[in-house]
């Protein structure tokens, strides 16, 4: 209730300094327009009179109407034309000279001849003057002088009678009432606008300000609810850590298993009294695996504490090389062509072996599962897989790139900007966790690099790790 009376209190005072400023300020604006407006008015009906009466002369001049037998009904034939397009002229005299007794008299008129006027007087030059007609309005008096020019410019004008016209100015004031009446409706009509328009306004603004205080105890209630909902979270997200953690970990235990898997495949085929520098081989791939295995699991237990991560001088070439060899079972089982296309002159970096490492035996991998499927459905199919090293000029800066290609299945287009998400693979349920692109893409992002690629589904697939390269001495 009291809301709505400090509403109704609030209207009242608006309405109040609407009325109090719009209809004086209307009131001011319509006196200073008819005072502007009205002279301008009155001008132009002096300036219709004397245009119409010199029309007038000039015609009867030029076409000698005075030198007729009878000029009265020709003149009056153009007395009407002109008072029919003017309405405002009310009365037209023509006055001439009888030739006979050269007495002033009225040619022609459109009203009739008034006994107890005063004669008429012949004017000899153009002259106005307004009359008032005691009634609030008035009209205009302009006589013009009917002359006859002679051929020579230089000769003098005859005076042949003068032509008078009267212009009522009841229009003027018909204009200004007409101003008036509309000027008070506008006045009246933005008073009522207004008043309307800021009511709604009004309506709407305690309206949204109930809805405020509504929604800022909503909001009260809603934080309370986040905070516990935080402190819930805060316990989940130990729990996703951890599974993110064991899925990554399972993941990169994953490889160095596989090639260990066929390098003991490989030693149980060899295994002879004339292999035994072969098996010695095997088993030193096998012994750098274990100890692999064993640096991979000492790093995740360790991966809560943030280890400083040691770096060293490594070379690129060399770590492609042994990459390529960890994987040589599944190379020699896939028969795959290997093409080394490596850039000799690449000096070492500073990095971690192990993360250059991870980053090619993922690449490979990926490789060696897109060939494989691919042959399944075309077993007499010749593939390769090639790995360049190179050193690449882009952005002002040097980089060292790697790429490893292959001619398995490739990748569909609509995949390719998902590749490198986390938990998203393209391979069968069972086969991939999603997980190996998203870590290479990590380790390449700690470096100041990045991992691209590039497919053509069905055809190829080429995988780019890139690094920024200095000469390190």
């Amino acid at each position: 209730m009291k809301a709505f009376l400090r509403k109704l209190d609030l209207q009242a005072k608006i309405s109040l300094v609407l009325v109090s400023v719009i209809l004086p300020t209307f009131l001011i604006v319509t006196v200073a327009e008819n005072k502007i407006a009205l002279p301008i008015l009155q001008e132009e009906l002096r300036q219709l009179g004397i245009n119409a009466a010199k029309t007038l002369a000039a015609e009867i001049d030029s076409s000698r109407l005075l030198t007729l037998a009878r000029p009265t009904p020709v003149i009056e034939n153009s007395l009407q034309d002109i008072l029919s397009a003017q309405p405002d002229i009310v009365r037209i005299d023509v006055i001439a000279r009888d030739p006979l007794t050269k007495a002033v008299k009225t040619i022609a008129s459109n009203v009739e001849d008034d006994p107890t006027a005063p004669p008429p007087m012949l004017a000899e030059a153009v002259s106005s003057e307004f009359r008032d007609d005691g009634q609030g309005g008035g009209f205009w008096e302009v006589n013009v002088p009917i002359e006859h020019k002679s051929r020579d410019p230089r000769g003098p004008k005859r005076l042949l009678g003068s032509v008078h016209v009267s212009v009522s100015t009841q229009s003027i004031g018909r204009v200004a009432i007409t101003f008036w009446k509309t000027t008070a409706a506008a006045a009246a009509f933005s008073v009522v606008s207004l008043i309307l328009f800021l009511s709604y306004f009004l309506r709407k603004t305690i309206a949204n300000d109930r809805l405020l205080r509504q929604a800022t105890s909503h909001n009260l209630q809603l934080t309370e609810r986040l905070q516990d909902a935080q402190r819930k979270l805060m316990n989940s997200e130990k729990l996703a850590v951890m599974g993110q953690l064991t899925a990554s970990f399972a993941h990169e235990m994953g490889t160095p298993l596989n090639a260990i898997g066929g390098h003991l495949q490989l030693l149980r085929d060899d295994i002879s009294p004339e292999s035994g520098k072969k098996i010695d081989e095997r088993l030193e791939i096998v012994s750098g695996q274990l100890g692999k295995i064993e640096s991979i699991v000492k790093r995740f237990l360790q991966s809560t504490a943030k280890p400083t991560t040691q770096k060293q001088l490594v070379d690129i070439n060399l770590l492609a090389d042994k990459a390529l060899e960890l994987l040589t079972p599944r190379v020699d089982t896939l028969k795959i062509e290997i093409k080394r296309d490596f850039d000799r002159n690449i000096g070492p970096i500073r990095a971690v072996p192990l993360d250059i490492e991870q980053i090619l035996l993922n690449f490979l991998n990926n490789s060696l599962d897109s060939i494989k499927a691919k042959q399944a459905h075309r077993t007499r199919l010749l593939s390769h897989l090639e790995i360049k090293t190179q050193i690449v000029h882009s952005g002002g800066k040097d980089w060292i790139g790697i790429s490893v290609y292959d001619t398995g299945e490739g990748i569909r287009k609509m995949d390719l900007k998902n590749v490198l998400k986390p938990f998203f693979t393209t391979k069968p349920p069972g086969e991939g966790t999603g997980l190996g692109l998203a870590i290479c893409k990590e380790i390449a992002h700690k470096y100041g690099g990045d991992v691209g690629v590039d497919s053509k589904e069905g055809v190829w697939t080429r995988m780019t790790l890139r690094l920024p390269y200095q000469v390190n001495i």
